[in-house]
């Protein structure tokens, strides 16, 4: 008897000779990631129609999900537009007396997105610029963004994010449409799916995950200026696992606390004992020698790819630029004279 077709390593072939073409094409599709949307460094061109009033003033404990239209312009000159829902989102940001523009979070309807860039998205987080009416926190925002771009460049175990130029019009005519840079964060359960992970909701000491990649992480926050992250905590940190029993990888976010970003509302907090954001601590745990020198000499190679990133974000005003290549190039100093790494790093770390 002939024995059943087996094709373990071309399944979307064979679901082509069964179903044809058509049905190929629809099932490599639904077969990948849906990371398009973060592939492309190139500022993607936005217009956003929703209730503004009403949005911004909604920023209380029982929010709602507003009605808004969304477009963009594809790759081929074509305008693609669809409805969507949106609501405020945050804790500190979401405070009117912090920031009168929120962060915001879409909800897509993902049936409405075939064809699209945003095919295969449900809920995205949206950085905006904070301050309408202050230029300086639309500097702050483009720095943000940065920092997730340098994380990238160490490891595929970190949140992409897509930089957008924002049309608001008001639906409700309260105010006149304006334009500014916001990012859109990839969504967690993509990122892991990514790496071939999924999002772990648990206390643990940080020792307890990837002891080198942890040990990367707290070197990073420490070249940026940020203290507001805690892996034991889950505090601005998530933490995914490729499968039970595989070591816990922790993966950062939300830095408009760092002494980079040097927001006007960040403050330390008082325990650390900081002058300010700008001043650096280091709040990873203790390692040997070798093993800070080794992420030392991954910093060392990124350096060059580093600062040529941050010099090319746009509209980066060209004052707010020296002085953030200064702060960089002052960590780079640091990781390259034994005496500040015995300081730094070797005497602040902590044991428990």
């Amino acid at each position: 008897m002939e024995k059943p077709l087996k094709c373990p390593f071309m399944r979307i072939f064979c679901y082509c000779i069964i179903f044809g073409l058509l049905n190929c094409v629809a099932f490599a599709q639904d077969s990948l990631p849906a990371t398009s949307l973060f592939t492309s460094d190139a500022p993607l061109e936005v217009r956003l129609e929703v209730d503004l009033k009403a949005l911004f003033k909604d920023v209380g404990g029982e929010r709602e999900s507003h009605p808004a239209r969304f477009s963009y312009v594809n790759d081929a000159g074509d305008s693609m537009h669809f409805q969507m829902k949106i609501k405020t989102r945050g804790h500190f940001r979401r405070n009117p007396s912090h920031c009168n523009c929120p962060p915001l979070r879409l909800n897509f309807y993902k049936d409405k997105l075939a064809g699209t860039l945003f095919e295969g998205q449900n809920k995205l987080k949206m950085v905006t610029h904070c301050q309408l009416n202050k230029a300086s926190y639309e500097q702050n925002l483009l720095q943000e963004y940065f920092i997730y771009k340098a994380y990238n460049l160490f490891t595929e175990a970190s949140f992409r994010v897509r930089l957008m130029y924002v049309t608001y019009a008001d639906s409700s005519g309260w105010m006149e449409p304006f334009t500014k840079y916001a990012f859109l964060i990839e969504d967690e359960d993509q990122m892991a799916a990514r790496n071939g992970a999924k999002i772990q909701k648990l206390v643990m000491h940080p020792d307890q995950g990837d002891r080198k990649l942890t040990n990367q992480l707290c070197i990073f926050e420490y070249m940026v200026g940020n203290t507001d992250f805690s892996i034991g905590q889950q505090h601005n940190v998530k933490l995914m696992s490729p499968g039970p029993q595989q070591l816990i990888i922790p993966v950062p976010y939300d830095f408009d606390w760092s002494g980079l970003v040097n927001a006007p509302y960040a403050k330390p907090n008082p325990i650390l004992q900081l002058g300010s954001v700008r001043e650096r601590l280091f709040r990873g745990f203790c390692r040997t020698e070798e093993e800070f020198e080794e992420a030392f000499q991954l910093f060392r190679e990124k350096k060059e790819e580093i600062l040529r990133l941050y010099r090319e974000l746009p509209d980066l005003d060209e004052k707010e630029k020296d002085k953030g290549l200064e702060y960089l190039e002052d960590f780079f100093e640091i990781i390259n004279n034994p005496k500040r790494i015995k300081r730094e790093f070797i005497k602040q770390c902590r044991t428990g």
